[in-house]
């Protein structure tokens, strides 16, 4: 019977480390202008509308869609939007952005010919009048990003919130605007080879990297969230939940279903009152 009893404490122990682990952060900040809306996934891009780009977050604007973009740093301390870690997949050059400085990056423009546009003047664009998530990317160092987007966002009215994979990203904001609403990226599914270390991996998927960043929210790639970390997550915290990349009215459906709050949409229309652009 001792022995069992050792067993069942041991297991109850556990159980108590791992909910500590992934517990969000205590304070939460109200996040209602956040929620309610519909998130174009990297501006409302399609066609000769590259993604990231001022032509797409325009068009996300008029649409009356939040948007979600990625901010990191060139070599020289620019701020800019894009995605990647490379340019080559949209620009077509073999250069990382965080080795190249500004007047680099602009001799190799976006496929409809303009720059990859500067945080700032996305800010300007914007205007406050749809909300923004903003991705810190750790090209270049998740910190020395999250820095800069704080500076960035510091004199920015208009509503936003911040995430990233990278838990020191969050934990930055975490220790120098705690009232700012962070958000912690996680994945389930299969790892894909070469995309991340498994110990990496498997720390995203169970939530393990809460204890770093204490996000206010939490933003998991759906429809792959089937996982214990996300039940307890729900059943124990009940957190903010952001839901990414949504591909189909259907995925989008099963989302909103799940309690999801902060939808991330790309590649169709929404079912909304009125007629929409594609996401």
């Amino acid at each position: 019977m001792s022995v069992l009893l050792w067993i069942l404490l041991c297991l109850v122990l556990l159980a108590g480390l791992y909910l500590f682990l992934i517990a969000p952060g205590r304070k939460r900040p109200d996040a209602s202008a956040l929620t309610g809306w519909l998130y174009a996934h990297r501006g409302l891009h399609g066609g000769d509308v590259p993604e990231n780009s001022l032509a797409a977050f325009s068009r996300a604007v008029e649409a009356g869609y939040g948007i979600e973009l990625d901010v990191q740093l060139t070599r020289d301390g620019f701020l800019v939007v894009h995605h990647d870690a490379s340019l080559k997949r949209v620009c077509g050059a073999d250069l990382r952005i965080c080795d190249i400085t500004f007047e680099e990056l602009c001799r190799h423009p976006l496929p409809d010919g303009s720059c990859v546009p500067l945080f700032s003047d996305v800010l300007t664009l914007v205007g406050g009048r749809v909300p923004l998530i903003v991705e810190v990317k750790h090209h270049g160092g998740a910190a020395r990003n999250a820095a800069s987007a704080l500076q960035q966002l510091g004199a920015y009215g208009g509503p936003y919130c911040v995430e990233s994979f990278h838990p020191l990203a969050m934990r930055y904001f975490r220790l120098h605007a705690p009232d700012v609403v962070r958000g912690q990226l996680a994945m389930g599914g299969a790892r894909q080879p070469g995309e991340t270390g498994f110990i990496v991996y498997f720390a995203l998927k169970h939530l393990l990297v809460n204890s770093l960043s204490r996000p206010h929210f939490v933003a998991y790639s759906c429809p792959e969230d089937h996982t214990l970390a996300m039940w307890l997550m729900r059943r124990c915290f009940h957190p903010l939940l952001a839901a990414w990349t949504l591909r189909s009215q259907e995925a989008l459906d099963g989302a909103l279903a799940r309690g999801y709050q902060l939808p991330i949409l790309e590649g169709f229309t929404p079912r909304r009152d009125g007629a929409r652009p594609s996401c």
